[in-house]
């Protein structure tokens, strides 16, 4: 349950609606819960949550066959600094493996360790799609500057 907000974040970077985050989490917890006993490593269970999430919410997704866009606002969320809504919809237009990555290691604090399990790729791998990441966003940004 210690991990229950770092679930609900994560979920926010691949589902929409704030009821789909919420059944990922639960779904993943539940799963956690049951299969507690296969983790062999009690230092690798942060990332084996988060792989569990990330699988829960593809099978949202693929559940519902719709993609993640990330661009509307929730109701309520106007008092949301402009550059938060401006990095958000950055992050959007990401594909989907660049902007987990980022997520997972920038915004939830992950090591590229720990990032690398959770994805289920080598380390290296997690380092380009940073890299590649954040030089996409820096574009991304600098293009909104100018419009």
């Amino acid at each position: 349950m210690a991990h229950a907000d770092l679930l609900y974040r994560v979920s926010c970077g691949l589902l929409r609606r704030p009821q789909d985050r919420e059944d990922a989490v639960q779904s993943a917890m539940e799963i956690a819960w049951r299969k507690a006993g296969q983790l062999r490593d009690r230092d690798k269970l942060r990332p084996w949550l988060v792989r569990v999430l990330i699988n829960e919410c593809y099978a949202i997704l693929r559940r519902q066959q719709r993609e993640v866009p990330g661009e509307i606002l929730a109701a309520g969320e106007t008092d949301i600094p402009q550059d938060a809504i401006m990095l958000r919809d950055a992050l959007a237009q990401l594909p989907e493996k660049m902007r987990l990555t980022l997520v997972l290691h920038y915004f939830e604090g992950l090591s590229v360790r720990e990032t690398a399990a959770a994805m289920r790729c080598p380390q290296g791998t997690v380092l380009s799609r940073m890299q590649r990441g954040r030089q996409a966003l820096k574009t991304l940004l600098e293009d909104n500057d100018h419009e």
